[in-house]
């Protein structure tokens, strides 16, 4: 009888920080070419760079982007929450964004909750890390949905971390 072993590891790079950053800034290109060029595409950028740092870093819990309105995300929003380190997930292709739904009356924004590895870091460390962002986010609580419910839908995966993305669907 034979008996088998196997060991994997694999550091965090920020090559892996790109890739799924990659997917996340494509997902959003999507929703510029569905909702009249919004967000822009130097807003795509500062996003990419934005999520790319903070994974980097392991310090991002859910990131959401999408139409707000009147204080709550519409229907055409995602979000993405960090993934356990070691869970086993598929790594998908980035799209499948809805095209024509309603956001009439609303503009696109993000909203950013970081994990419990940024209140571990010293002032300087999250000063760093914001520095090399390309904006600065401010405090606030995280808006609710118009209606319906997250439905997760895809993971992107590189480098044993990884991203779950959420879209919204109606009750």
């Amino acid at each position: 009888m034979s008996s088998f072993s196997y060991t994997d590891t694999e550091a965090f790079t920020i090559a892996h920080a790109k890739r799924i950053g990659s997917k996340v800034a494509t997902d959003l290109v999507r929703f510029n070419s569905l909702y009249n060029g919004v967000p822009s595409t130097a807003t795509i950028d500062d996003y990419e760079k934005e999520i790319v740092e903070f994974l980097r870093h392991d310090v991002v819990s859910s990131v959401i982007y999408g139409f707000k309105r009147e204080g709550k995300w519409t229907e055409a929003t995602v979000r993405y929450r960090a993934l356990p380190g070691g869970t086993l997930v598929t790594d998908d292709d980035p799209g499948k964004i809805r095209p024509r739904l309603d956001i009439a009356g609303a503009s696109f924004t993000s909203f950013l909750v970081h994990n419990n590895n940024w209140s571990s870091k010293s002032a300087a460390e999250r000063e760093a890390i914001e520095s090399a962002c390309p904006f600065r986010r401010s405090s606030g609580t995280e808006p609710p949905l118009e209606s319906g419910y997250w439905s997760d839908d895809l993971n992107y995966f590189a480098g044993g971390r990884g991203l779950g993305r959420s879209t919204v669907r109606k009750t």
